[in-house]
C-alpha cells in the first residue's frame, strides 16, 4: 500500500494510526544500502519500506513492508486490548476473541503504552 492510499483511508473511515515504523531491512537490502556503488542511493530511496498498524471505525490493517498482512473489519461493538506481554492486539466480540500478533512491528515498551493510550481515546 502506499502512502496516498493510507492517507485516503485516514480521512474517508476516520482512522488513526497506531504504530508506523521503518520496516527492517532485509540482508540483500542492507548490502546493498551499505555498498559505495551508484545505484545506493538511488536504491534507498526507491525502496523505503513501512510498517503500520491502523484502527478505523471499521477496520483494523495491519501493512508490513508496505503490503497489507492483515485485515480484520469491524462492527462497532468489539473490544480491543493491546497485550504488551505477548506483543498482541486481542479483539473481543460476543465471547469471540481474535488475536492479531503484533510481533512483525517490533514494539517496543514506549510504542506500547503509545498504542494503549490511543485505544482509549479512540473508544472515547
Amino acid at each position: 500500500m502506499t502512502r496516498k492510499e493510507i492517507t485516503k483511508i485516514l480521512k474517508t473511515e476516520s482512522g488513526i494510526i497506531l504504530v508506523q515504523k521503518e520496516s527492517e531491512q532485509l540482508f540483500f537490502e542492507s548490502i546493498l544500502n551499505n555498498s559505495n556503488s551508484v545505484f545506493a542511493p538511488i536504491y534507498f530511496l526507491a525502496s523505503k519500506k513501512l510498517d503500520y498498524l491502523i484502527l478505523t471505525k471499521k477496520r483494523i490493517l495491519l501493512i508490513v513492508r508496505n503490503k497489507l498482512e492483515f485485515e480484520k473489519n469491524l462492527n462497532g461493538s468489539e473490544s480491543l486490548v493491546y497485550n504488551g506481554i505477548k506483543s498482541s492486539l486481542e479483539i473481543t466480540d460476543f465471547n469471540k476473541k481474535s488475536i492479531i500478533r503484533l510481533n512483525k512491528l517490533r514494539i517496543n515498551f514506549d510504542e506500547g503504552n503509545l498504542i494503549k493510550q490511543k485505544l482509549i481515546e479512540f473508544k472515547n
